[in-house]
């Protein structure tokens, strides 16, 4: 049976004890079993294994690797921060692969796992063909910036206290851009920045927000370009806008918001997440 069927797209692929089970929680064990393989052969093999499977525009070129764009994820070295970062991408990734639903989740995963290669490449024509990456940690870390831009005011709670998503997420963006930059580690800074545009870019794309305009539509859009100089002055009496929400409305976001901090973003239904997104979209646009 297909994992990926349209009529199936929103639904888990399987239920254990009673809980449903996505995608994002088999990568998330997939990536812990990489863990602990990863351990074995470099205790076996020693380095060589890194170097055979790593991502490097030189071994890309010089030593012909083309599976290294896909495998460099598969060598995760034992560490603490790897299994918070793999429990991150299972609590948050299941989030956004409910909102998009499979498909479109696995292209986001695929397009943070070939966006670092690609920027990598880019860099190696320049001349930094000494860069090299492995891990699916930033891969990881994509995914839950994904989930900050559909829900940045989701609260966190991290034991000791509550967050906002976008809180959470700017101050682990702020102190790895520090930390890169006050070690004149340019690869690792720019890794950082395209996991965050690439993550950003691709949820605003499939909200429809960012799209790519055709040769036509330009042409059209200057045809019926209106000039820069008329102004329409409002009536005295404003009627109000449309898709303002009401007291029922902002009542109910309340209520949503209620829910959020006290049983999870999992707890929403679809009508409740698509009230929430209308919402937030209200507030950004002023």
């Amino acid at each position: 049976m297909s994992w990926f069927p349209k009529s199936k797209d929103h639904l888990p692929l399987t239920w254990w004890k009673g809980h449903a089970i996505y995608l994002a929680a088999y990568i998330a064990i997939g990536g812990v079993v990489s863990m602990v393989v990863t351990a074995i052969l470099m205790a076996a093999a020693g380095g060589s294994i890194i170097g055979m499977l790593q991502f490097s525009y030189a071994g890309l070129v010089g030593g012909l690797r083309l599976w290294t764009p896909l495998t460099y994820v598969l060598v995760n070295p034992p560490d603490l921060f790897f299994l918070l970062s793999a429990f991150f991408f299972w609590r948050f990734g299941e989030d956004v692969e409910k909102f998009f639903g499979r498909r479109i989740f696995v292209q986001l995963f695929l397009a943070l796992v070939l966006v670092t290669p690609v920027v990598l490449t880019i860099f190696g024509l320049l001349g930094a063909a000494t860069w090299s990456v492995w891990g699916v940690t930033g891969v990881f870390f994509g995914v839950f910036l994904a989930f900050v831009t559909l829900y940045p005011r989701a609260q966190i709670s991290l034991i000791l206290f509550t967050l906002p998503a976008w809180v959470l997420a700017t101050a682990i963006v702020g102190v790895n851009a520090l930390i890169y930059l006050a070690g004149h580690a340019w690869a690792q800074l720019i890794m950082l920045a395209s996991q965050v545009l690439t993550a950003y870019g691709f949820v605003r794309y499939q909200q429809g927000r960012w799209t790519m305009p055709s040769f036509s539509s330009l042409l059209k859009s200057k045809k019926t370009e209106q000039p820069a100089d008329i102004t329409l002055l409002p009536s005295y009496r404003e009627k109000k806008k449309k898709g303002e929400p009401t007291a029922t409305d902002a009542e109910k976001v309340d209520a949503i918001l209620e829910k959020i901090s006290q049983k999870g973003m999992q707890s929403l239904t679809a009508a409740e997440r698509k009230l929430l997104e209308k919402a937030s979209e209200r507030l950004k646009k002023g």
